[in-house]
């Protein structure tokens, strides 16, 4: 199986065009967004091509095969225009891996319970994270829209047991793990 995961998309439309040509051509199986989808923060100013409606429709091209996870920044009126489901956190069974999902800034809760051999998948931070360490995966995309620490726009793949994080521009892949 194919997947896609994307996080922090903030409202950013030329990022979001960009993903789109991306799963285009990738045609992946399943897209994983991790929040934050179309308010871009307090904190990251309001950018020339911040367009929320115009996110939302492009988004929404794919809600069939989205599943999706709220975000800090995702609010009720956010969800009347996305159509697919937001949970807090979700698992599920992906390529054989119990794939624990969060936006990440719920991370020290308690409603996060993974275990060796789960991969979690979480955004929040904007820089991406790909390692394994005491037998869980930790995944993190990066931001399509406002990467941190001067790092490229980023998003991720799994294809069946291999993660990659990709920089957004031009595909390059910048992190690399095989499962097995």
């Amino acid at each position: 199986m194919k997947v896609l995961i994307a996080s922090d998309i903030h409202g950013r439309i030329k990022a979001v065009k960009r993903l789109d040509e991306i799963i285009e051509s990738f045609q992946p199986d399943r897209i994983i967004l991790l929040g934050d989808y179309l308010y871009n923060g307090p904190r990251n100013g309001v950018p020339v091509d911040y367009d929320p409606m115009a996110t939302s429709i492009v988004i929404n091209k794919w809600a069939k095969i989205v599943m999706g996870v709220r975000g800090n920044c995702d609010s009720r009126i956010d969800e009347t225009l996305l159509r697919f489901q937001m949970r807090d956190c979700h698992v599920d069974w992906i390529n054989g891996y119990r794939c624990d999902m969060i936006h990440g800034d719920l991370l020290t809760s308690d409603i996060v319970n993974v275990e060796r051999g789960d991969i979690l998948m979480f955004g929040h931070t904007h820089v991406p994270m790909l390692k394994s360490q005491e037998g869980v995966v930790y995944f993190n995309p990066g931001s399509i829209s406002f990467p941190k620490n001067g790092g490229p726009a980023t998003y991720g793949i799994m294809i069946n047991n291999h993660l990659e994080v990709r920089r957004l521009e031009d595909e390059e892949t910048l992190l690399a793990l095989d499962l097995r």
